[in-house]
């Protein structure tokens, strides 16, 4: 097999990352600026320090409300059609600047870039667009540092390790990069590569956070934010162990057979490290090509209902919280097929954990206001609801009933209906705008669980028998709450 220096790869990669990411009609129709930015990322190492992040983003917030100063200069003497041209204009130049920052920054910075892009009718369309990329368009690391990974772990080159392995990969994202391979023994695989340096990036973003956050030490919860972060911290760093995610996908993968539809991607542990995870490759697309493709409603609803029996069974049978349930970790396959890739950060309960989420659900489904709001206070770590402000405790509940509707209507619930995806939103952005967030850190990783997925599915357009769904999963649990 013919071996060149990675050059003519990297340089197809971003031709065609170019190519997805729309241009700056006004400053950069032809591109040429972007793909000085994306090579520019490709080709340097992600920043470990604490100062040079914070430095960066620091950067980056300035660049973004000179954009934005500059917007309204213009805007002043424009009439409509053009102040809306303006304004589209600044929202996709500020939107490249945040795709080349959180591009460059990778980690937990990139993660809030990829939350963004996944809240459609939330961020403007410009920013859903570009930043949809960083889900598993991000720019590439260059193949040097693809060839460095691999001799830290293995000793030996990929071209060594594998038959064959594509340099070019064909999807990067906050913490890593995939490329196709095949096995000595035939077998097409998907080789999934850590960015260097990674867990270092994601405590430094830890600790700047909790700087920035300083100011709140002296209010009752500040204890409750330290754990939060301590929480987010740990789920982070677990998605650096690519043992771990490996070990998560093996208990996911037997629970599902042929009939369910669903597939999770068998694991090769011998050309597998903390580092590097090869797992099966399945042939498919994501969300953004398969709604490309005009899919019809009934495609539509069959997806939806997969995911919904996907989620649920990883839920109800080893109670664990896909807490990062955004397009790029599922492929929708040519058969029919829906594919599971991605298990890195996956929010397992404790018995005490999932004892109170089955209570919840109790009260929320036997219509036990009382009950329901003594389970809502245990949450938000109050001894009794009477401990709570009235306003607190009717914002939390009103948020639980939006997740908790589904769970009550016959037939085919309708996730696409934009009525219903913006109450939960707002209801969210209320609790959030209140300060009531006080709570186990388990919720941080049950919100992101519940608006990733009805995010995908609102994309989607989709409709499932999702009540029938849960009684059937729920029925099936293998670990029932254990008794108190």
């Amino acid at each position: 097999m013919q071996i060149d220096d990675g050059k003519t790869t990297d340089a197809l990669q971003m031709k065609i990352l170019l190519a997805a990411l729309p241009k700056e009609s006004a400053t950069d129709p032809t591109g040429q600026q972007l793909a000085q930015l994306i090579n520019r990322i490709a080709n340097k190492k992600v920043p470990v320090n604490s100062f040079s992040r914070i430095w960066t983003l620091g950067s980056l917030q300035a660049k973004v409300t000179l954009g934005y100063f500059a917007y309204w200069l213009r805007s002043r003497f424009a009439d409509a059609d053009e102040r809306q041209r303006l304004r589209s204009e600044a929202h996709l130049a500020a939107a490249l600047q945040l795709f080349g920052t959180m591009g460059y920054m990778r980690g937990a910075v990139m993660k809030i870039g990829q939350l963004l892009a996944n809240l459609p009718e939330v961020v403007p369309e410009e920013f859903a667009e570009v930043l949809s990329a960083l889900h598993f368009e991000a720019p590439p690391m260059h193949f040097a540092l693809v060839r460095e990974v691999f001799l830290d772990e293995f000793g030996r080159e990929p071209e060594e390790v594998f038959a064959f392995f594509d340099r070019q990969a064909f999807a990067a994202a906050s913490l890593g990069q995939v490329h196709r391979a095949r096995l000595k023994s035939g077998e097409e695989v998907a080789v999934k590569i850590q960015y260097p340096g990674i867990a270092r990036t994601i405590k430094a973003d830890l600790r700047n956070l909790r700087l920035l956050l300083q100011p709140l030490c002296l209010t009752e919860d500040w204890q409750n934010t330290l754990d939060k972060l301590a929480d987010i911290e740990r789920m982070l760093l677990m998605e650096t162990d690519y043992d771990q995610e490996a070990s998560f996908g093996k208990q996911a993968r037997v629970l599902f057979t042929d009939a369910d539809r669903v597939v999770v991607p068998r694991v090769y542990d011998e050309y597998s490290t903390k580092r590097v995870l090869t797992t099966e490759y399945l042939r498919g697309c994501h969300l953004d090509d398969f709604l490309a493709g005009n899919p019809s409603q009934e495609e539509r609803d069959h997806f939806t209902t997969l995911l919904t029996v996907a989620t649920f069974r990883l839920y109800y049978r080893l109670h664990w919280f896909l807490a990062d349930p955004h397009p790029g970790n599922f492929i929708f396959m040519e058969d029919g097929r829906l594919g599971m890739i991605d298990f890195g950060c996956t929010r397992a309960m404790t018995d005490e954990e999932w004892l109170l989420i089955c209570k919840l659900e109790r009260a929320n489904l036997e219509r036990d206001e009382a009950c329901l709001n003594r389970v809502i206070a245990k949450a938000c770590l109050f001894d009794d609801p009477e401990e709570m402000e009235p306003e607190r405790l009717e914002i939390l509940r009103s948020g639980l009933n939006w997740n908790m509707e589904p769970w009550l209507k016959d037939g085919l619930f309708d996730f696409g209906e934009r009525e219903f995806f913006m109450r939960g939103i707002e209801s969210f952005m209320e609790m959030t705008r209140k300060r009531y967030t006080r709570g186990s850190p388990l919720y941080l990783w049950s919100n992101r669980f519940i608006f990733g997925g009805r995010a995908v599915c609102y994309r989607l357009k989709g409709r499932c028998e999702f009540r029938k769904i849960h009684q059937q999963e729920s029925a099936a649990c293998l670990h029932p709450a254990p008794e108190q």
